[in-house]
């Protein structure tokens, strides 16, 4: 029995992780770069989520303060987190 309860929190444990880093298409994108350079390597996010209320002055094209921001991504989910206009949190999780 334990081993499959140890196979079970190690399958878990590997299905969503934080990166310091995300390669797309040959380049990185790294905690600290510019919403911009998100945009740029990877579009539009599929969703995007304010984490502190929507600022409903900004249009869609504006990043609020916080935001988190969800890509599809090779069979995975990525999620950028948008703190002050920069990368604050890379996470992925795998589908």
């Amino acid at each position: 029995m334990r081993p499959y309860l140890l196979l079970a929190l190690l399958l878990i444990s590997v299905s969503a992780y934080a990166d310091d880093s995300l390669r797309v298409d040959g380049r990185v994108l790294s905690l600290g770069d510019s919403a911009a350079k998100v945009q740029e390597l990877l579009g539009k996010p599929i969703v995007r989520t304010y984490l502190q209320g929507q600022d409903t002055s900004l249009t869609n094209d504006q990043v609020s303060g916080n935001e988190q921001w969800q890509y599809l991504q090779d069979g995975k989910t990525v999620f950028i987190t948008i703190i002050d206009g920069k990368v604050q949190d890379i996470q992925t999780k795998y589908n």
